[in-house]
């Protein structure tokens, strides 16, 4: 494992990706920068990638750095919340205590929703670490 961004972020991406919940598909999953046309009435996602603080571990440059992996389930207003819940329950699954590639995480929790414009927005909130030499 290393403490590398160009390898973690990839590693959280790609594996929402490649396990998109039902009814998902590339063209509505929003990557960071990356070209994306928001989608006109149907549900979509956007995956954000937030670093925090980095701790040194050991003498020798070994460190620790956290951060949240964000992705926000946007379904067209007035459509209920179960499936919108059913897909955030999905996707909390797929990350929760996890070891993939670079990247392991520990928790995922499903955030309250809000409106945003036309949009009803759920957040699973999903805390990783990467670890090694820098």
């Amino acid at each position: 494992m290393a403490n590398d961004i160009t390898l973690t972020q990839p590693d959280l991406i790609n594996r929402l990706r490649n396990n998109l919940p039902a009814g998902y598909t590339d063209a509505t999953f929003k990557k960071p920068n990356a070209p994306f046309t928001t989608p006109t009435n149907t549900k979509w996602l956007r995956g954000t990638v937030l670093f925090n603080e980095t701790e040194n571990v050991t003498p020798d440059e070994y460190q620790r750095t956290f951060g949240f992996y964000i992705v926000d389930i946007f379904f067209p207003k007035g459509q209920g919340d179960k499936n919108q819940l059913s897909d955030a329950k999905e996707i909390q699954q797929l990350f929760n205590n996890q070891e993939f590639g670079n990247t392991k995480t520990w928790a995922a929790s499903i955030i309250n929703g809000e409106e945003e414009e036309s949009w009803f927005k759920l957040q699973v909130s999903i805390e990783f670490f990467m670890e090694g030499v820098l």
